[in-house]
């Protein structure tokens, strides 16, 4: 457009044609690099978003129990062993169920929550299989229910299944312990143990500025919105399960990508003038990865790739000055 401007202003140098055939090649230009940003994006996403799209189909597709042991293609005697198992484990997830445990499930069929969480963690044909939804104590990795019978909860919050709930009973108990003259629910003044959190956090991350929520969804969320106003971008990459903590897939503007994915590094660096920030969770992108590495030939260390791709992504986010968020709440870090 300058070279146009130029010639413009010394418009009696040059034909009309000349002109003419300047503002065709600029506008064929930019054109091409919309065309090339546009074919970026769509190979970057376009996996996560088929994923996406045939979700719905997948849901309602009622599997049955041979359909489900035959899935991957295993030996006859293999599907065989598979579907003995499933009916001895339905069986014995019925027979933990006492008199009080029943009625309180039949009960809590009422609960929309329960369900809700049934149908969207568990494929149709182990939905049988779904955990109690009731406890009345807890002890380690273990629950018990209104009959008395323990059961190992395979199920609990990522801080649960790192420390056990024991710990974070003690911590609890500790908590109230501190706060007792103060009470749970004044707003606005903080207790001094705040202040201890505050510090250790700021040693922890060299930083100034530190921000209190009451779950990781509100965290990466809030974190998310404050690169988007300090960056005045609003497009959002975020990689593998980032993209479904909390109501981020529901902000708008944000891409789904996939780790040790190249072509994911090639958009952010086309679109780096529009990124407000990328999203990456370690703990649970690495396990979408598998244990194939970076080729998938079963031979690599899918840690030492991932390590790898993280710090290629690290340094792909400081060249084209993007924030990179790294969502540690599955990695069980807690204060």
């Amino acid at each position: 457009w300058g070279l146009l401007s130029a010639m413009l202003g010394y418009g009696r140098y040059f034909s009309l044609d000349v002109l003419i055939l300047s503002v065709v090649a600029l506008l064929a230009i930019q054109l091409i690099e919309k065309a090339r940003v546009m074919w970026l994006t769509l190979r970057a996403a376009w996996p996560p978003l088929v994923a996406r799209l045939l979700t719905p189909a997948v849901a309602w597709h009622k599997c049955t129990d041979a359909e489900l042991c035959a899935v991957d293609g295993a030996p006859p005697e293999v599907q065989a062993r598979r579907r003995a198992g499933l009916a001895a484990l339905a069986r014995r997830a019925a027979s933990l169920e006492g008199p009080r445990s029943r009625e309180l499930s039949e009960l809590l069929r009422h609960l929309a929550d329960g369900r809700f969480t049934d149908n969207r963690l568990l494929p149709q044909s182990l939905r049988r299989l779904s955990a109690a939804r009731h406890a009345v104590e807890s002890d380690g990795p273990y629950l018990v229910d209104a009959d008395g019978r323990r059961t190992l909860d395979c199920s609990g919050s990522d801080g649960a299944n790192v420390h056990g709930y024991n710990f974070y009973k003690a911590c609890v108990a500790e908590g109230n312990d501190r706060i007792a003259k103060l009470g749970p629910n004044v707003l606005g003044p903080l207790h001094p143990a705040a202040a201890d959190v505050l510090r250790f956090l700021r040693e922890l991350s060299g930083l100034d500025e530190v921000s209190f929520h009451s779950s990781g969804a509100e965290a990466v969320t809030a974190a998310v919105q404050l690169c988007r106003f300090n960056t005045r971008r609003r497009l959002v990459l975020a990689f593998d399960a980032a993209a479904d903590r909390g109501s981020l897939s529901e902000l708008g503007g944000v891409l789904r990508c996939s780790s040790l994915d190249a072509a994911a590094l090639r958009l952010l660096a086309a679109r780096a003038a529009e990124v407000a920030c990328v999203v990456v969770d370690p703990l649970q992108a690495l396990e979408r990865r598998g244990g194939g590495g970076a080729a998938g030939d079963g031979k690599a260390d899918p840690d030492a790739a991932y390590k790898s791709w993280l710090q290629t992504l690290r340094d792909a986010c400081t060249r084209s000055n993007v924030p990179l968020l790294l969502d540690e709440v599955d990695s069980g870090f807690r204060l």
